[in-house]
């Protein structure tokens, strides 16, 4: 049976919040710009990195600033609980991400995990600036609405990361990095299933979607690792 992540449903359009586009247009066009400076030219077809455009379209100004974001009224506890678990499941990838351009010894492995690095970070910046500037305009930051952080990461595992090298390096990052991956995606899904603002729900989207392509891409770089007795 194949392990590749089903691509996640559409879910049905909604008007989105213009603000919060612009808010993570830049970060996000940034991570692309970067990503595509690390692009092998001859890289195979089937193993592009992609990343989704953010809620609504990149909406940054001319000159490279970013639009005021509008007030977030539609938003609910689950936008900020989803929000919150987000921000802490990236910032471990990020982690274990910016350990591979010393450690790991496939070339196309560290080249995903330094795009990851970059998209991810830029990602979790733009979430928890919408986390500030609600508190900053009114909103609660508490809320009664949980998140399970799916896939999560362990304090020890990447303690463990630190400490390998070459092969075995490239072994347990495609290992923890498909589960957290999944987790993510579940996270996602668990969200679109929540009412809130139409475009949180597309920004979880867009991060269910980069992320299953990702999973099909380390499940192709481990089963090459394999054949080859890597």
């Amino acid at each position: 049976m194949s392990e590749r992540m089903p691509r996640p449903r559409r879910p049905a359009d909604g008007a989105g919040l213009a603000g919060l586009a612009a808010l993570t247009g830049f970060a996000v066009l940034t991570a692309l710009t970067l990503s595509a400076c690390t692009t092998a030219p001859d890289e195979p077809a089937g193993t592009a990195f992609v990343t989704p455009s953010p809620p609504g379209g990149s909406s940054s100004s001319a000159d490279g600033g970013d639009a005021a974001p509008a007030p977030d009224e539609d938003a609910t506890a689950a936008d900020v609980a989803f929000l919150e678990a987000m921000v802490a499941h990236h910032e471990q990838a990020v982690e274990l991400a910016g350990l591979a351009a010393a450690r790991a010894a496939d070339v196309e492995l560290a080249d995903l995990a330094n795009r990851m690095h970059v998209t991810q970070a830029a990602e979790a910046a733009s979430m928890q600036s919408w986390l500030e500037r609600r508190i900053r305009d009114g909103g609660s930051a508490d809320h009664d609405h949980d998140v399970t952080m799916r896939g999560e990461i362990s304090r020890s595992t990447l303690d463990r990361a630190a400490e390998l090298d070459g092969p075995a390096f490239d072994e347990l990052f495609l290992a923890v990095m498909v589960a957290h991956h999944r987790g993510a995606v579940e996270m996602a899904e668990a969200r679109l299933a929540e009412a809130g603002d139409p475009a949180l729900a597309r920004w979880a989207r867009a991060i269910a979607t980069a992320q299953a392509l990702e999973i099909d891409r380390m499940l192709d770089i481990k089963a090459r690792l394999s054949d080859s007795g890597s």
